[in-house]
């Protein structure tokens, strides 16, 4: 059997970042809690409860916390962006949803 002599190649010594990881779970978790408030919103015709409001509230803590988190992995060296990238996408998609929803209560 032939085997190559040096077989054990390792192109990069990269990591994926914890911080990049907690980013991107928090902003799905924001994501998903504010899908489904949108979808009880919409079933109970806008007549929802306080407790709906406190999660849209704790939803914003989430993403500003992975906005935060996505960006110090950018000044981290030797770490994958990847993660960094989406977490920072979804967390900005549901803070613009926010202060969509936000600018529609202040005005109406």
């Amino acid at each position: 059997m032939f085997k190559l002599p040096n077989a054990n190649y390792k192109f990069t010594d990269k990591k994926i970042s914890p911080l990049s990881v907690m980013s991107i779970v928090l902003s799905l978790i924001s994501f998903a809690a504010l899908l489904v408030s949108l979808i009880m919103s919409f079933k109970l015709a806008g007549q929802i409860e306080t407790r709906v409001g406190i999660t849209a509230i704790l939803c914003l803590v989430f993403s500003l916390t992975s906005v935060v988190l996505s960006i110090r992995t950018y000044f981290q060296k030797k770490v994958y962006h990847v993660f960094s990238h989406i977490g920072l996408a979804v967390a900005a998609i549901n803070l613009v949803y926010l202060m969509y929803v936000y600018g529609l209560g202040m005005i109406g």
